[in-house]
């Protein structure tokens, strides 16, 4: 037996592996496992400290903030500043100059938690985040890591999509370059699933698009929102499918090309699908979206019965609202309230 007093080297490995197995697990609570990962990382650094072994020391650092990042328990905020103090201690061993790869991957994983990060200035987070993945590409380049290289020019796509500075317009431009960089790695045949998840990304970025024509750019949503879902089936990828069905639905209501009352039987249809999914009890914050979304449409709505739709209309508003308190959301809370009294008037 590889005790801790007898063999602390062997003991901290296999602390480690252990904390892998837990945080990839399946079976059980998924909160749990996360926690049963950190305690098992946290023990694997009672041996592997920076001074003794520094390259276990950053390495278990790294994927201890893996798993903060990802963590269910506890405040979400807290979480991901946990995670980035992780990051940066990883840092201070995995140099570029000395660990040039694993240098890369970190600074890649430290711009997903700044881009997510809830403390400090959302702007100031979302410039670290572009700069970390800058960083990261300067090791990880498309010929010699073509997947790593692709990851990030994703991640970039989704930093600059959510930019607050510099201008909106040009911000959307290089989302969608980046994201059209990613597609050249990540083909269908090839990388399905990131194929997909690339594919949606870039239908909202068009769907968001303010440069040139705004139809145009509608209808290049739609169709990479349509891509998305030849790979994200309800059946093998739920979450994503019903994600996309949202996506799909708020460009058809969106959309100026074909009959408009046509659009929003199209733009309901999707909702609707996108709900047999996110339920409340699995999905409250996503069902909330949801419902938002299908009020909207339903108060827009042409045909069927102009005042039965403002009733379907009201009744999901209502139902957005269990779940977007005032408290809790505010800015979602405020829309909806000003839907309603629209949806009433």
């Amino acid at each position: 037996v590889h005790t801790k007093k007898d063999f602390p080297e062997e003991w901290a490995r296999t602390q480690n592996n252990l904390s892998l197995v837990y945080r990839n697990r399946i079976r059980g609570d998924k909160a749990e496992n996360l926690e049963l990962a950190i305690k098992a990382y946290e023990r694997a650094l009672e041996v592997h400290t920076k001074k003794d072994f520094p390259e276990e020391w950053a390495r278990t650092q790294n994927n201890l903030s893996l798993v903060y990042r990802n963590r269910i328990r506890g405040d979400k905020a807290e979480n991901l500043e946990l995670a980035i103090k992780a990051y940066e201690l990883a840092l201070k061993v995995h140099t570029k100059k000395d660990f040039p790869e694993e240098w890369a991957r970190t600074q890649n994983n430290l711009g997903i938690a700044y881009r997510n990060r809830i403390s400090g200035d959302k702007a100031e987070n979302l410039e670290k985040a572009i700069a970390a993945y800058e960083l990261a590409l300067k090791v990880h380049t498309k010929q010699k890591f073509p997947e790593e290289w692709a990851t990030i020019q994703n991640n970039l796509g989704l930093a600059y999509r959510n930019r607050i500075r510099h201008n909106r317009e040009s911000n959307l431009e290089l989302a969608i370059e980046a994201y059209k960089r990613a597609l050249w790695v990540y083909t269908k045949q090839d990388f399905p699933q990131n194929w997909a998840m690339t594919q949606n990304n870039l239908g909202s970025a068009y769907r968001e698009r303010i440069r040139h024509n705004r139809e145009s750019n509608l209808e290049l949503a739609i169709e990479a929102y349509k891509r998305a879902l030849w790979v994200y089936t309800k059946q093998d990828f739920p979450q994503n499918w019903a994600m996309t069905q949202n996506n799909l639905g708020s460009a058809y209501r969106e959309r100026i090309r074909g009959d408009k009352a046509e659009n929003l039987e199209k733009a309901i249809e999707a909702y609707e699908l996108a709900l047999s999914v996110y339920t409340k009890e699995d999905f409250p914050i996503e069902w909330a979206m949801n419902q938002k979304n299908l009020g909207n449409a339903y108060r827009d709505r042409i045909r069927g019965d102009k005042a039965e739709n403002l009733e379907k209309a009201i009744e999901a508003y209502e139902l957005a609202l269990s779940v977007y308190t005032k408290k809790d959301f505010p800015e979602e809370w405020a829309t909806i309230q000003n839907n309603l009294g629209a949806a009433y008037s």
